[in-house]
Order: structure tokens, then C-alpha cells, then sequence
């Protein structure tokens, strides 16, 4: 068993396990541990919209607040039978590195040996079963064969104060540069 924050690998649906060699991540962190000035900042914006145990809506978040984090955001659709994740905005940074992901569902995507759908999907439905942002850190190969922190962000979002039908997700590269992959 591999330990990923507070989540642990045999946790997963079957065929996970055989990524645990080959990805690098960790999922479960206090956001105190991650060091992304982007998700520090959504965060505080995040809990400053929460109405007591009432999530916030997308249509509590404005934008122009946030200018400067929506390079790094990604706006995702949330369905709950079969549980699916549908991109509905893709930052600007994010589709330099990833691609444009915009229309998207996260379980047609192939992550390749850089990441994991499967596991991104997982973080996705425990954010939205817990009611509660999760953070992570993964690690990205670049073509040069060195590894690049990219810190992560999931928040849950509501329409009507109950079920999670949308989720935002920041993701922070930091210095990693989209001609080293």
C-alpha cells in the first residue's frame, strides 16, 4: 500500500495499484502544506463566500475577484450518476501545459505515465462527497528527465446549498515552463 496523503492506494478502483510506481503524488494535504500562492489565495476567497456549512455557487464567485488566479483555474462540471467530471473552463496556464481541455470529460483523457485520470477523477468525487476542497502535489517529468512540483486545488460548488454540481480546480506549475515537457 502506498500512503498519498490521507488517501491510500488500495482505496482505488481495481488497476490502480500498478500506477503507484510510476506516478508521483500525494492527495490529502493541508492546504497549510501547499506552498502555491494561487491556491492560498482562491482558498481565502473560498472560505470567505462559505455561509457556515452552506458551500458557495459559481455565481458567488466573481470573476474580476479573482483576475488573477484564471489563468490557473479550471471550472468543471460535476455528474452525479455515473459519477463524470466535464471541463467547463480551462485556464489559460493550464491549457499551455495540458492542452485545452475545455468540453471535456476528465475519464476520456489520457494522462499518459504523467498523470492519472482515474486518480484526478477520485480527488474530484471526494471533494464533492466530503463537501470540502482537497490539495495535492504531484510531480511532472519534463523531456530533460528532471521532475517539476505542480501543486493542486479542488473546491466544491453548489447550485442550490446542498448536492456539489460544480467544482473549481486550481493547478500551479510554478516555474515549469510549458517548452520543457
Amino acid at each position: 500500500m502506498v500512503d498519498c496523503g490521507s488517501i491510500a492506494i488500495r482505496d482505488f478502483p481495481a488497476g490502480m495499484n500498478a500506477l503507484a510506481p510510476r506516478l508521483n503524488f500525494e492527495f490529502g494535504l493541508p492546504v497549510g502544506e501547499v506552498g502555491s500562492a494561487p491556491i492560498q489565495r482562491f482558498h481565502r476567497h473560498w472560505q470567505a463566500l462559505r455561509n457556515g456549512d452552506h458551500l458557495p455557487s459559481r455565481s458567488d464567485i466573481e470573476p474580476a475577484d479573482i483576475k488573477h488566479l484564471l489563468p490557473h483555474i479550471l471550472l468543471v462540471d460535476i455528474e452525479a450518476e455515473p459519477f463524470r467530471v466535464r471541463y467547463r473552463v480551462c485556464g489559460t496556464r493550464v491549457a499551455e501545459m495540458c492542452g485545452d481541455v475545455t468540453g471535456r470529460y476528465l475519464d476520456e483523457l489520457d494522462g499518459g505515465s504523467i498523470w492519472s485520470p482515474t486518480l484526478f477523477q477520485q480527488q474530484y468525487r471526494t471533494a464533492c462527497e466530503r463537501r470540502a476542497p482537497i490539495f495535492g502535489r504531484t510531480w511532472i517529468l519534463t523531456r530533460f528527465e528532471t521532475s517539476h512540483p505542480c501543486l493542486i486545488g479542488i473546491w466544491p460548488l453548489t447550485k442550490n446549498g446542498q448536492g456539489v454540481d460544480m467544482c473549481i480546480a486550481i493547478e500551479d506549475y510554478l516555474e515549469l515552463r510549458a517548452d520543457q515537457l
